[in-house]
């Protein structure tokens, strides 16, 4: 087995389920044992490993490599995958078939991760000149509420540009959305069924706020669109209310997603929705429980010219995109870091029952960033 299938094996072996806010709990809800792996093999390599966090806070692994070089580049993917409890396939125990290994994480984002550490490994190694300095950053917590990634930041993360790990089909991701996340509440007065007179029904309220949002959303769509982007979304996809069927509900709440364009910020979007629930007396707009960036790196950034070039030198050909979910990047591009999306894997197959990926992409991937890398 080559390395880096190796290396993935090993990674998706070790469960680093994200518990997305639920009531789910144990080593496998955590990426601990994960991130003390991937630290154990960055120390067996002779690079220098910083731990952020205990098992309890989720940890992130941070590692440099100094070349003395007068440049950074930041490679980062994820540690944490989501949960693999309707996987029709083993999770944890991979299985290499018809050229794909097959794993919960193998595509979203573990396949970047070991392609991150082989191509680093690899050319410390064999002793070849490295054009940068190199900062390995691997985050918890990005499929939930990005808590990694901002803690990367906060503790003085510097890179003069980076890449994001995701499925990207080793395409360039130069823009992509951002995503706000709130909860809106609606408060009543309990009453018997039998007289509803005699209360106040906070989900006939929050009937009236689905439908204004509604109408908000489609004003969204209305809006002149980004170039690469489009228009901003809005999408209500959760609703609970009501504590029996012969009671009057005195309390409803939804989970509001709304997608965000380049320069728009939580507390504009925030605004704008309150204004158009403003004469709705009993909802109320919680802060954001989530709010990431959307990016956009020009086309002639260094980071996406040389990644370009490294590309091509490996396919042929380079292919530069925009996509429409968040990531990492929005956070470091937010903190002045320039940072693009990138690595193998197809984002159709992120999260799903049979999650895998396509060693070929695998294998290019190392070559990709060994040619990005090497001086």
């Amino acid at each position: 087995m080559e390395p880096v299938v190796r290396l993935l094996s090993d990674i998706v072996a070790i469960p680093s389920m994200n518990p997305m806010g639920r009531a789910r709990s144990g080593e496998q809800y955590s990426e601990a044992r994960l991130a003390e792996f991937v630290a154990d093999y960055l120390r067996n390599n002779a690079i220098d490993v910083q731990i952020q966090g205990d098992a309890r806070d989720r940890p992130n692994v941070i590692a440099y490599v100094d070349a003395g070089a007068t440049q950074t580049i930041m490679l980062e993917a994820h540690l944490d995958t989501v949960h693999a409890e309707t996987m029709t396939v083993e999770p944890f125990s991979p299985v290499i078939r018809d050229g794909r290994l097959y794993g919960r994480g193998s595509c979203d984002t573990k396949g970047s991760m070991a392609a991150f550490l082989t191509a680093t490994t690899r050319l410390l190694g064999s002793g070849t000149g490295l054009r940068y300095n190199i900062v390995l950053v691997f985050v918890a917590d990005e499929e939930y509420r990005f808590t990694g990634a901002r803690r990367a930041v906060e503790h003085g993360l510097q890179a003069t540009f980076g890449i994001a790990g995701e499925p990207t089909s080793l395409h360039i991701v130069r823009a992509h959305k951002g995503v706000t996340r709130w909860k809106t509440r609606t408060h009543g007065t309990s009453a018997h069924a039998a007289y509803p007179e005699r209360g106040s029904n906070a989900i006939y309220a929050m009937g009236r706020v689905i439908h204004r949002l509604e109408e908000h959303a489609a004003s969204l769509a209305g809006r002149t669109p980004h170039p690469l982007l489009g228009t901003p979304t809005l999408s209500v996809g959760v609703i609970e209310g009501g504590q029996a069927v012969n009671m009057v509900p005195d309390r409803c709440w939804i989970e509001v997603d709304r997608r965000s364009l380049p320069g728009e910020s939580a507390e504009t979007i925030l605004r704008s929705v309150r204004n158009v629930l403003r004469d709705i007396p009993e909802c109320e707009c919680e802060p954001p429980y989530l709010s990431v960036d959307g990016m956009e790196v020009p086309e002639d950034t260094p980071v996406v010219r040389m990644l370009a070039e490294a590309i091509g030198q490996t396919t042929g050909e380079a292919t530069i995109e925009a996509a429409h979910y968040a990531t990492d990047a929005g956070i470091y591009n937010s903190a002045g870091i320039p940072t693009v999306v990138f690595g193998p894997g197809d984002i159709a197959q992120a999260h799903t029952d049979a999650e895998y990926i396509e060693l070929s992409q695998l294998h290019q991937a190392v070559d990709i960033v060994s040619n990005l890398l090497r001086r």
